[in-house]
């Protein structure tokens, strides 16, 4: 159904939230903050709002049957999410769908490459199903979309980050997102080939230069990492492990205490586990 942006709502909200982070400013309050502001700042060059029961797309470009369809790809996402997930998320989740490359790279600032879709601070920048594959009809576009688009992927980083409130790795936010892509909708990115696991990098190195390391096999293992931790402890473990960080435990800490290993042993383990 078709909705409307709340501008002054909007804007209260961000008066006050950054009043409060400007007051106090503990590292956790500070990123909510900044979070908050993100979701709810006006956005630019909107031609139609449409909300569901959980979210608020906006589009670049108005269209009434592509925003019904995606508002159903995003609660199908979100509801195979929830089941292994906490939901700490505030609603409605706001979606904004760009019709073109140029559009959803003018909003990312040129903090990514190109790309299909981003979180970024506190919601979601999709490309329109149609802008990722030109080439194809808009039906076709849309089951493409939802079986191998970033929805799914997306929203686990938004999940994941209103838990844990950013008190995590990028290697692990980002195999998180791979990984219940991969059990959800059964796709895998597999760039890169598979050498690496003969040689890969250390934890360390995954740890502090992941945004360095070449993309593809940065994200293979980052995907095997979670992949690693989900056969050590099982669903209940990481779950309760994503329940610790959002309680302030230290990442590294919280791992160590979930695995019950010495990041040197994990490391081993792992690097054992990729070659069985």
């Amino acid at each position: 159904m078709r909705c409307v942006l709340e501008k002054r709502k909007a804007l209260l909200v961000l008066f006050v939230v950054v009043l409060i982070a400007m007051q106090v400013a503990p590292n956790r309050l500070a990123y909510r903050a900044v979070r908050a502001v993100g979701r709810v700042l006006p956005a630019e060059q909107i031609e139609g709002i449409y909300c569901s029961e959980n979210f608020q797309l906006l589009l670049t470009e108005d269209e009434p049957v592509l925003a019904q369809a995606m508002l159903g790809q995003l609660e199908r996402g979100l509801a195979d999410l929830r089941v292994w997930l906490p939901d700490q998320s505030p609603k409605p989740i706001v979606v904004r769908l760009h019709g073109s490359q140029e559009s959803l790279q003018q909003v990312l600032g040129g903090h990514y490459a190109p790309t299909v879709g981003a979180y970024y601070l506190g919601r979601l920048e999709l490309l329109a199903p149609e802008a990722w594959r030109s080439g194809l009809g808009q039906e076709e576009a849309l089951a493409y979309y939802e079986a191998e688009g970033p929805v799914v992927h997306e929203l686990t980083h938004l999940l994941l980050d209103y838990q844990a409130v950013g008190k995590y790795p990028i290697w692990f936010s980002e195999g998180l997102a791979q990984y219940w892509e991969m059990r959800l909708r059964g796709y895998v990115w597999q760039e890169g080939g598979t050498d690496w696991r003969k040689q890969p990098h250390s934890l360390a190195d995954i740890d502090r230069n992941f945004t360095v390391l070449p993309e593809a096999i940065a994200y293979q293992e980052a995907l095997s990492l979670v992949q690693f931790m989900y056969t050590k402890i099982g669903e209940e473990g990481m779950q309760n492990l994503i329940l610790d960080l959002g309680q302030g435990k230290q990442f590294l800490t919280a791992l160590q205490e979930a695995l019950g290993l010495t990041l040197t042993s994990m490391e081993y383990e792992w690097q054992a586990w990729l070659l069985r």
